[in-house]
């Protein structure tokens, strides 16, 4: 107990004999500058569990005792520990940044007023107690309180500090494990480029260029998945890939593989910004990579010049994805379930497994705006399935498709094999 008056500290002791009897130790200080050695003099006795500190001290206040009590009960602010703060002067600011008590407080005072205790508490205090009429059990229950708020706060800094433990091992886990993800992604990718490349030397070794041709759109299928981990592995963000960098990506890389010359067909990419989980973004790029090759590959024949866009957007819940040209145009059976090609099957399974739907429109009256527009809708969010077919089909024409033959051109258009190539590839 630090208090100047001898009856009060004489009558507190009884007081509470009273009630803890002999197992009570009570040590008292006549001045504060004496309270503030004893409770600092953690290496000569244990650490009390309730000071009892009068309000009004000879050499300073009770609340600049508790801004002094420096590690036992002080502000963790360090321009508290070096400041001077002058009788009087309680610095309201910094008596709110308390640190967490050692011990208990009880504030005791002869002036019972609402003020003195608030800024009791604000000092650092857990309760206050007017002098006046104290009582054995009084002083009890201020002391039980004040060291049960203590205990409580020991308890929520304890879990506090447990939870930060854990959130922090979280953090390093999930450190670690992004780590592994990208290594992952960056081996699928390294060994995904090596299937292409042996690809691309059998493509080579054989004379029959319709093979040769099969096995380079094999390569660019291999590579366009390959470019969706190299995005993965660069990226911060391992759950997601943005389609309109892949688009780009993808459009520049098959200009590439197929020699185009951009001063004869050019190739514009205009998706805006399109994040989308891995199990959408693989099917969605081999579908772009379909699609784009296709219009390459027969869209502008025996050297035509012309124009492919990419265009990408979100509409009502889902993604569209288009892939337009200004070539020779398409036939009627583009698109339709009876056409068997290898790129349309790909397009159609890759449409199940995104429970989206595929439309092919095209435009033969008008022989300046021939050209081709094959579009994909897909929900951006749900489950994907990737065998169970939807009972009401994935593959639609649109409704302008007519019913004259091939794209329009130089000749009269190509036979039915070559119509569906046009369509997927």
């Amino acid at each position: 107990m630090v208090d100047d008056s001898t009856a009060d500290r004489t009558l507190c002791r009884l007081l509470l004999r009273e009630e803890y009897g002999a197992e009570l130790d009570f040590v008292e200080a006549p001045t504060a500058r004496r309270g503030l050695e004893l409770c600092n003099a953690l290496s000569e006795r244990p650490l009390p569990d309730c000071v009892l500190l009068d309000y009004k001290l000879p050499d300073m206040t009770g609340a600049e005792f508790l801004l002094r009590l420096g590690d036992q009960n002080a502000l963790s602010d360090p321009e508290v520990h070096s400041a001077a703060v002058p009788e009087g002067d309680l610095r309201p600011d910094l008596l709110t940044k308390i640190d967490l008590p050692k011990f208990a407080v009880v504030m005791l005072t002869g002036l019972g007023n609402e003020q003195v205790a608030a800024e009791a508490i604000r000092a650092g205090a857990q309760d206050y107690l007017a002098k006046d009429g104290i009582t054995s059990k009084s002083l009890r229950l201020a002391i039980e309180k004040a060291t049960g708020k203590v205990r409580l706060l020991k308890d929520l800094q304890a879990e506090r500090d447990r939870l930060a433990r854990l959130l922090s091992e979280k953090e390093a886990l999930l450190t670690e494990k992004d780590a592994l993800l990208k290594e992952v992604h960056h081996r699928v990718k390294n060994n995904l480029q090596v299937i292409a490349s042996l690809l691309r030397l059998q493509a080579e070794n054989f004379g029959d260029a319709k093979l040769a041709a099969a096995l380079q759109e094999s390569q660019n299928r291999v590579e366009s998945m390959a470019l969706i981990h190299e995005q993965l592995y660069q990226a911060r963000n391992l759950r997601e890939v943005d389609l309109a960098e892949n688009a780009a990506l993808l459009a520049n890389h098959l200009m590439h593989a197929y020699g185009v010359d951009p001063a004869r067909i050019e190739c514009h990419v205009n998706v805006e910004k399109l994040p989308v989980g891995v199990d959408r973004a693989i099917p969605a790029a081999l579908i772009l990579n379909e699609l784009i090759s296709n219009a390459l590959k027969h869209a502008f024949p025996e050297g035509r010049a012309g124009r492919i866009e990419v265009r990408g957007r979100r509409s009502n819940g889902s993604v569209v994805l288009e892939v337009r040209d200004n070539g020779i145009g398409v036939g009627p059976a583009a698109g339709s379930e009876q056409s068997h090609t290898l790129g349309l099957n790909i397009v159609r399974i890759l449409t199940r497994q995104l429970r989206g739907t595929f439309a092919i429109e095209r435009n033969s009256d008008d022989q300046k705006a021939a050209g081709a527009v094959c579009r994909l809708t897909f929900p951006e969010q749900g489950e994907i399935h990737a065998r169970k077919q939807r009972p009401d089909g994935e593959i639609a024409n649109a409704a302008n498709v007519g019913n004259s033959g091939g794209r329009s051109g130089g000749k009269s258009g190509r036979h039915s094999d070559k119509v569906l190539q046009r369509a997927a590839g």
